[in-house]
């Protein structure tokens, strides 16, 4: 078996983590294994119908602070992305990252998703680059796709959840079809990626984990082609 070259963002990354149809038990659970001293922001965005199903509240930020060790914020317009915290998008608008805040818009107006997680994962590609880091969990449909190819073709990192480790294995699936991935792994092990690419040692072994993510994305995206390429 050949090595596969192990990628990393440049320094002081920006994770970007996007999924829809059950990804909320998902961002809870990453939400609580962050550790406490975490060096990198971490947005977390769960696309929603444009206009909203219902006018309740939006409870995904309590959720988080529940069990999160981290500062959980809702940003508005203007907001500083700042490092160490936890940025849940707000619903009924998008959310992109520009100047190092983030902006709550209407564009682009015909999209069916608010927030849709394809805009923020291009605005964090055109202002980050390599330093972005961008996660798609359980969901359906694309959304969120084409904001990984954006992320890929300025350098930045791309991971998938396993497509058989989801509630709903649609997103994940079309994102190891349309972007090929540099990593693909169950959530159990998503928050020690996390750490490895920033460079915190928490746990003994991270750099496994990242090993064995990077062969999964290159065998899975193999053996949904159906190309039978191998390491």
């Amino acid at each position: 078996m050949s090595t596969i070259p192990l990628r990393y963002p440049a320094e002081f990354p920006l994770i970007c983590v996007g999924g829809s149809a059950g990804a909320v038990d998902a961002m809870r659970q990453l939400a609580r294994d962050m550790p406490e001293d975490f060096p990198a922001p971490l947005l977390l965005i769960l696309h929603r119908k444009n206009p909203p199903v219902s006018d309740a509240k939006f409870l995904l930020p309590d959720l988080m602070r529940s069990v999160s060790k981290l500062e959980v914020i809702c940003p508005e317009d203007g907001t500083v992305v700042r490092s160490g915290r936890i940025y849940v998008m707000p619903h009924g608008t998008h959310a992109i990252v520009e100047d190092n805040q983030f902006r709550l818009v209407k564009e682009p107006a015909d999209c069916p998703w608010r927030p849709s997680i394809d805009v923020l994962f291009k605005s964090a590609a055109r202002q980050y680059r390599d330093r972005v880091v961008a996660v798609l969990l359980s969901g359906m449909l694309d959304d969120g796709v084409a904001g990984l190819r954006a992320v890929t073709h300025e350098g930045g990192i791309t991971v998938a959840q396993s497509p058989e480790d989801a509630a709903k294995p649609d997103l994940p699936l079309n994102a190891i079809m349309k972007d090929h991935p540099n990593y693909v792994l169950p959530l159990k092990d998503m928050v020690k990626l996390f750490c490895e690419l920033c460079r915190l040692p928490v746990f003994s072994d991270q750099e496994q984990v990242v090993r064995d993510a990077a062969i999964a994305a290159r065998v899975d995206k193999a053996r949904l082609k159906g190309t039978g390429d191998s390491l």
